[in-house]
């Protein structure tokens, strides 16, 4: 009984740290504040759009207090509707989107 219970907790650990979309992404800290190669400018969702498009991935990055979905699409609008949304519903306040050397759309909003 245990052993079952721990490994449910492991399991859900590594559910919470599980990025969104097709994609595992490597983030150096919330924000990425610093300069250098690991740097991604947060400071917009469009900012974020443009460097998902570039890398062809999909994850969040946080750098702003307000809830961040991502999402990816053959167009501009599918993109925007597969981002995640928070509970308490709303529109969006910022929403940026991106296309990728693949052909696909990636988006960011923030609530």
């Amino acid at each position: 009984m245990l052993k079952k219970l721990c490994t449910l907790i492991v399991a859900a650990a590594f559910a919470m740290e599980a990025c969104a979309g097709p994609f595992g992404l490597n983030r150096r800290g919330v924000g990425n504040t610093g300069g250098g190669s690991g740097y991604v400018d947060t400071s917009s969702a469009q900012s974020v759009a443009n460097y998902l498009a570039s890398s062809q991935r999909v994850g969040h990055f946080g750098g702003s207090y307000a809830f961040e979905g991502v999402g990816m699409g053959g167009s501009s609008q599918a993109a925007i509707n597969s981002c995640c949304k928070p509970r308490f519903g709303g529109s969006p306040r910022e929403v940026g989107v991106a296309q990728g050397a693949n052909g696909m759309f990636y988006a960011c909003c923030r609530w």
